[in-house]
């Protein structure tokens, strides 16, 4: 880990997958997940698929993404100047200009340059809190970044399940306890094939995290998969989530 100094506030340059992958990102307050790493891990997608990463901040999925497979090409969208700024610096730093582009905008107001319906996937990671919640951080940029602001985790799936070519796939890593909510959308606005992925702590604990996939407009019952356990009883990852993390391995459902 390295500290850089920006023009605003202090950056590490961090490895992802085993050092294919490096990322900028703030010293305090928002630092990637591992969430970030496992959504892209979950992805399969065809050699040249266009996907887009709703709220990509600093870049982190989409950086991951495009470390394991090599002939995506990726589109992040982010509204914090800050994140924006960061994540150009690490599509700099990776040599990625030619795969991935970069939107400054908010998803409740989409911009004309990004078309609805356009993208063979959609994968996001929304705040996990709602607007409102206790425990805020003061820290603004992580504030924002946790807690819903104008956008609410419907806002989100909305944005993404337009942007989505019809049959293409939505993603998103979310808390196992909003999954009620991310199902509701996904039937209200008939988008089917769907697939929940738990995230089990420990093995026989209930799951926190789900990663759940939905295809646009396909009529197809869901289906609930085995997921996968992030710890051993030594609290060390399972061979499945180390792989994932540090080597750029798939996550399949």
């Amino acid at each position: 880990m390295n500290a850089e100094q920006t023009t605003e506030i202090p950056l590490t340059e961090d490895d992802f997958i085993g050092g294919e992958v490096k990322v900028f990102q703030p010293a305090k307050g928002y630092r990637a997940g591992i969430d970030a790493v496992l959504l892209a891990a979950t992805v399969e997608a065809k050699a040249s698929a266009h996907i887009l990463d709703l709220g990509c901040g600093v870049g982190t999925a989409g950086l991951c993404l495009m470390g394991r497979l090599k002939d995506v090409q990726v589109t992040g969208l982010e509204l914090q100047s800050v994140l924006f700024e960061i994540a150009q610096k690490n599509r700099q730093a990776n040599k990625f200009e030619d795969r991935w582009s970069l939107i400054q905008a908010d998803l409740l107001q989409l911009p004309k340059d990004l078309p609805l319906g356009s993208f063979d996937q959609v994968i996001c990671n929304p705040p996990f809190m709602p607007k409102g919640s206790s425990h805020a951080s003061p820290d603004p940029i992580k504030l924002l970044a946790n807690h819903e602001g104008d956008a609410s985790l419907r806002d989100w799936m909305l944005a993404a399940l337009k942007l989505v070519k019809p049959k293409g796939a939505v993603t998103i890593v979310h808390r196992a306890d909003r999954l009620d909510e991310i199902l509701s959308v996904f039937r209200e606005k008939k988008a089917g094939a769907i697939e929940v992925f738990p995230l089990w702590p420990y093995a026989g604990q209930p799951a926190k995290r789900v990663v759940v996939r939905a295809r646009r407009g396909i009529s197809k019952p869901m289906l609930i998969t085995a997921g996968q356990t992030l710890h051993e009883k030594d609290g060390s990852y399972t061979p499945e989530i180390q792989g994932a993390l540090r080597m750029g391995q798939a996550l399949l459902f």
